[in-house]
């Protein structure tokens, strides 16, 4: 294990005018840089200890109710290929697996060549495409035990793994360190194999120089970019309305094991107003797809900005990221075209204090947290198609803009950019739709495009007379622009509800094959029949469009 003193930051405050009407970061954005406060070796995966075995459960876990019914077409998207039980509450409920007696999943996972890593929260599992265990339950604080600034019992959420295709590694993160969890953890798998060896840093994004040291690095989202990794994430939790940081990790540093990789942070405040906090959070672009980014092309950050929540108005911001690995105080976050997208509401139905449980269960009237003021959905996806580029990206909102109709759905669009070099032009909105195909509530989805251009988008679903589920529907790229007309196919449907919390969970997660860009493998939260109360449960499934098929 190496320790390394506190990175030297450099902060540097301004307002970036780039000739656009209104398209400049707000007065007090902060650039800070630096590197690494630590770095530590992991022991091997496979030699972490697991979390104690629970005493089964008399009766066991009842069969699932069967899917919705679909007609069969001939240029589909399948039924699940693979579907198989992710971790669960009640193996995680002893010892330092889970914080408390009741700790939703958050429930990450991400697809390499011959495994699927799962985490939900505070726990990890390494299964094979089969559904094989192949190690886990650990817990997160096993598996940070030997970092510096992450470790020493350290307890916190808010986890998600990344399989970086283009280097063959495995990347976690997940907030921490002392006092208040104001670091990010980011490990890096010393190979392709994900039951070795891991390369940990603790990175100072909220520090002095841009104030916002001592506050938590909340839901931070990684994401994997040819030039660096990038994270976003809310200083202090989304709905205190301080704004956002987006960072970017020398990514070349980490993959050769470097003990000082160097960072790049930039703070751009939430605009406020003496009545409203305002909502706001950032997604990365996270890199699918076999063709890299054009030549020298920078990161791309999307903002949503929900009028309802604090916004002048209803718009998707556009930033570039440029990060100078050479001179990193020269990189620059610059806001670009704000477009302006069909109405939408993110208030699903009205606040009571800081949340907004709106999703009905049956039998009960205890309504689940909506996740919907603020939050873009993890992943934003991007993907070089040659003659232009994609992103695809979804967050959830009144289905009909109407807050006091008490329904949830989904809103996601796609937008498109000429690639440099062809003809030269900004981003568009290509498409955009609103996913409510009936009366339950939608949410918590994740969305991703295979090689073809072929959409899936998963998520979950709930009503009076539908227990918590995972489902997914699609499109084709010939289907009328907006919609999703294959579908809505079951995964894995529910038969209990919740009752211990409104808090079930804050995502889930798409991710694309890469043996064959084609196949989707998706995981999320449900609730089977089980004598045990709100013991959530998550599934693993994956499933493709019948005519993908592999190219350049």
């Amino acid at each position: 294990m190496k320790t390394f003193p506190v990175a030297l930051f450099v902060a540097l405050t301004f307002e970036i005018c780039v000739g656009l009407a209104n398209a400049q970061l707000p007065p007090g954005s902060i650039m800070t840089v630096g590197t690494a406060l630590s770095h530590s070796v992991s022991r091997p995966l496979s030699r972490m200890a697991h979390c104690p075995t629970p005493t089964p459960t008399p009766g066991g876990i009842g069969p699932a109710a069967p899917g919705p019914k679909r007609e069969p077409s001939g240029n589909f998207l399948s039924d699940p290929l693979v579907s198989f039980e992710g971790l669960r509450l009640d193996e995680l409920s002893q010892d330092d697996c889970l914080i408390h007696d009741f700790t939703p999943s958050d429930d990450s996972g991400a697809v390499g060549v011959d495994h699927y890593v799962q985490i939900v929260n505070t726990a990890i599992a390494v299964y094979d495409k089969s559904g094989n265990v192949l190690a886990g339950p650990i817990s997160t604080t096993t598996f940070w035990e030997n970092q510096p600034d992450c470790g020493r019992n350290q307890q916190w959420s808010d986890s998600v793994v990344r399989f970086d295709r283009y280097a063959s590694r495995w990347v976690i993160c997940r907030p921490g360190g002392y006092p208040q969890g104001q670091d990010l953890c980011l490990a890096v798998s010393q190979t392709s194999d994900p039951l070795g060896r891991y390369d940990q840093y603790a990175f100072g994004v909220n520090n002095i120089a841009n104030g916002l040291f001592g506050f938590f690095n909340d839901y931070p989202k990684i994401a994997v970019f040819s030039d660096a990794y990038y994270a976003t994430a809310d200083p202090n939790r989304i709905f205190t309305g301080i704004g956002n940081t987006i960072s970017a990790f020398d990514r070349e540093a980490m993959l050769t094991g470097n003990p000082m990789p160097q960072f790049v942070t930039f703070f751009v405040p939430a605009p406020r107003s003496p009545s409203l906090t305002t909502h706001s959070h950032m997604l990365a672009a996270d890199l699918d797809g076999r063709r890299l980014p054009p030549s020298h092309a920078p990161e791309y950050v999307v903002q949503v900005q929900d009028s309802h929540l604090g916004f002048p108005a209803g718009r998707l911001q556009v930033y570039e990221f440029h990060v100078d690995w050479h001179s990193p105080s020269s990189s620059t976050f610059v806001p670009t075209q704000s477009l302006l997208p069909q109405a939408f509401n993110s208030n699903v139905c009205p606040f009571v204090g800081d949340y907004q449980a709106c999703i009905k269960q049956p039998g009960t009237n205890n309504r689940l947290d909506s996740l919907s003021y603020g939050y873009m959905m993890q992943r934003l996806t991007y993907r070089n198609f040659g003659n232009y580029q994609t992103l695809l990206f979804n967050h959830t909102v009144a289905a009909d803009g109407d807050p006091s109709h008490d329904h949830a759905g989904i809103r996601w669009y796609e937008l498109r950019k000429p690639t440099p070099g062809r003809t030269r032009g900004p981003w568009e909105i290509y498409q955009q739709g609103t996913y409510a195909p009936d009366a339950s509530d939608r949410w918590l989805g994740s969305i991703a495009m295979d090689v073809n251009g072929n959409i899936t988008l998963g998520f979950g679903v709930s009503s009076r007379d539908v227990y918590p589920s995972l489902r997914y529907a699609g499109r084709r790229p010939t289907d009328p622009l907006g919609t999703l007309p294959l579908g809505e196919i079951s995964l894995i449907e529910g038969a209990e509800s919740q009752d211990a919390s409104t808090n079930f969970g804050d995502y889930s997660q798409m991710s694309l094959d890469p043996t064959d860009d084609c196949t989707f493998w998706y995981t999320g939260t449900y609730y089977p029949m089980t004598p045990t109360p709100n013991d959530w449960h998550t599934r693993i499934g994956s499933f493709r469009f019948a005519d993908c098929a592999p190219r350049e």
